[in-house]
């Protein structure tokens, strides 16, 4: 498993107000930081595949996808994000996993 660190993130849906709650997909998006594979250079602007899973450890929380294992902070979420969506690092969870 890849592992890599997103900052200025936020987290996008396809929910559109019709779909079935298990249809909906989310996804992190931002800049992605230290990509062990080195896929993406430092700062790429990046959307990740299907959020499978929301791990909290603490001081942060291990978003995963289906290659990669991103590390994300309460300090770096996009802070328009953090306007619209106040709490977004609290809030940024999972009841189950989601496969695509």
């Amino acid at each position: 498993m890849n592992t890599a660190t997103m900052k200025c993130w936020s987290v996008l849906s396809n929910q559109d107000g019709f779909k079935a709650s298990e249809l909906v997909i989310y996804n992190l998006q931002g800049y992605v930081y230290d990509d062990r594979r080195g896929k993406f250079s430092d700062g790429a602007s990046i959307k990740t595949s299907a959020i499978r899973s929301v791990t909290d450890h603490g001081t942060h929380k291990i978003v995963s996808t289906r290659n990669t294992d991103y590390t994300v902070f309460p300090h770096d979420v996009d802070p328009e994000y953090e306007k619209k969506f106040p709490g977004a690092y609290e809030r940024l969870q999972m009841e189950r996993s989601h496969e695509d």
